[in-house]
Formats: structure tokens, C-alpha cells, sequence
């Protein structure tokens, strides 16, 4: 399969902004100077664009991908951003991030987790390859939207493509990561629209329950609107985020709310990030 070269639809760029705002506030509160991030990328779309927020905040990233067409698509984005020299890019072994132990301010990543053959075993490698941070992020199976989610998988006749339902648990995770050395300091909600969290547009999720809809879908308009190539991102440049934040800056009241009761029906993705109880020693 092809590596995707474009975000389309409203719900990728409001994801990728959500993601960015939490972790420029992540780069505020915690000395973060250098970052691992694998072994594959959990926003649909364009791989490899997840720590470009900690990146231009100074921090040195060394990215694991899947794929290596996924590879000369992310350097490219980089590159288009001015931060070739920040980072480094290169493709997965397997599930394996294949680093030096101890080596990492902060080690994480996103909807990683579930779709890797052991999650015990890649945080394992998470752990041993921090020297003081750890943070992870699942699908958030409180999601209102989550039973319709799995219910239009099995109407649609479409296999299940979102991993492993059993570790999509942040309470599994932290109690593992605190086997592992770690205490849990922050626990996260992230992606917080009104709508569902669902991999289609909601018309056609619509019209798989209710056929006679199917006439009336026309969701093409929308995606097309907010459709972005590497030479087009908007998320990270002042200027264009401005003309995109006029437009979507109304479907963050949720996700600006500090009412966890309420996010975590909407929130898309919980997440926790831990800290090393131990002393972390760099690696030479």
C-alpha cells in the first residue's frame, strides 16, 4: 500500500492541532530536549508530523516509521518546514524502535500500542530507552462513538483495523509503566470534537444503518476543503494555521474545557505520561 501523501477531512486537521496544542503545552511544563517517537504513526494521513510541536521548540527527534516510502514523504514535510537538521527519520524494524537504552528526554507515541504484535514488549523498549519520560496514547473506548464505530465495522462488512481493543486501556498501560519503573503525572484527554470518533465521514456511516441516506451523501465537498499536501500544511506555519483556526477554532470548546467528566465522553484518545522514578543516565 501506498504511503498516504495528503490530510484530508476536518477530523485530521482538527486531530493534528489538538495533538500540537498538547504537546507545545508538554514542551512548557518539562525540560524535553531530545525525543523518540515509533514505531508507527496513529493519525491518518501523512506519517511522521507528530513531533514537529517539540521540534520547533527546540528539541532533537529521531523518528521511527513503518514504511520507507512513509520515510521520504516525512523527510520531505521536514525539510518544507525548516527542520531538516532537527530530526532524524527512519524506517521500523518490525514493532522494534532498535535504540540505545537511556537515551531519550521523552520516548512516546501515538495509537502505537495496539496494532503492534506485543505492547508488553514495545514498552518494554520504551522504558529502557527513557531516561526520564514515557507517554502514550490510545483510542478512548468511552468515545460515545465507539460502539458505532466497531457496530459500522460489522454492517459495513469492514474488517476491524484499529488494533487490539484489550489494550486501548490507559489504566492496563499505567499499571504497567509503574512495573516498569515509572510514575504516571499526567493522565491526557486529547481530540475532543463534538462529533464521533469514527473512520468515515459521518454520512456514509449514516447511510451504512440507514440505506435509503445513501442518496443524500455528499461529503466529498468537505474533505476536499480541508485537504492538505506536504507543501500546504497548515498546522504549523502562523500564518495558514490562522486562516484554518477562523474556520474550526469553534469545534474546540470541548477540548478547551478542563471538565474532565464531559471530555471523556468526546476526548477521541486518552493518554498518560510517566516519569522515571529512578535516576535516568544519558547515554555517550
Amino acid at each position: 500500500m501506498a504511503a498516504t501523501d495528503k490530510d484530508t477531512g476536518l477530523g485530521t486537521s482538527y486531530e493534528r492541532i489538538a495533538v500540537a496544542r498538547l504537546l507545545a503545552g508538554l514542551a512548557e511544563r518539562y525540560t524535553i530536549s531530545k525525543v523518540l517517537e515509533g514505531p508507527t504513526d496513529g493519525i491518518t494521513g501523512i506519517s511522521g508530523l507528530n513531533s514537529i510541536p517539540l521540534a520547533q521548540r527546540g528539541a532533537s527527534v529521531e523518528l521511527v516509521l513503518g514504511d520507507p516510502d512513509e520515510v521520504v514523504l516525512a523527510e520531505r514535510a521536514w525539510e518544507t518546514l525548516g527542520l531538516k537538521d532537527r530530526v532524524t527519520i527512519r524506517a521500523a524494524g518490525g514493532d522494534s524502535l532498535g535504540v540505545e537504552p537511556r537515551s531519550y528526554d521523552l520516548v512516546w507515541n501515538f495509537n502505537s500500542l495496539p496494532i503492534v504484535a506485543s505492547a508488553d514488549a514495545l514498552l518494554d523498549e520504551m522504558c529502557e530507552a527513557s531516561r526520564e519520560f514515557v507517554m502514550v496514547f490510545v483510542s478512548n473506548t468511552w468515545n460515545y462513538g465507539f460502539p458505532i464505530h466497531r457496530l459500522h465495522h460489522k454492517v459495513a462488512g469492514e474488517p476491524w483495523s484499529h488494533g487490539n481493543i484489550s489494550v486501548m486501556n490507559t489504566r492496563m498501560v499505567s499499571e504497567r509503566l509503574e512495573q516498569r519503573g515509572f510514575k504516571i503525572i499526567e493522565r491526557l484527554l486529547v481530540d475532543t470534537p463534538w462529533w464521533p470518533d469514527i473512520d468515515s465521514p459521518i454520512e456514509e456511516v449514516a447511510a451504512t444503518f440507514l440505506p435509503f441516506l445513501k442518496r443524500f451523501v455528499s461529503g466529498s465537498k468537505r474533505l476536499e476543503r480541508y485537504t492538505w499536501t506536504i507543501d500546504t500544511l497548515p498546522y504549523f506555519d502562523e500564518e495558514r494555521l490562522a486562516r484554518l483556526l477562523s474556520d474550526i477554532e469553534k469545534h474546540f470548546a470541548i477540548e478547551n474545557t478542563g471538565f474532565k467528566p464531559l471530555k471523556i465522553f468526546f476526548a477521541h484518545h486518552r493518554g498518560v505520561l510517566a516519569r522515571r522514578t529512578g535516576g535516568g543516565e544519558a547515554s555517550v
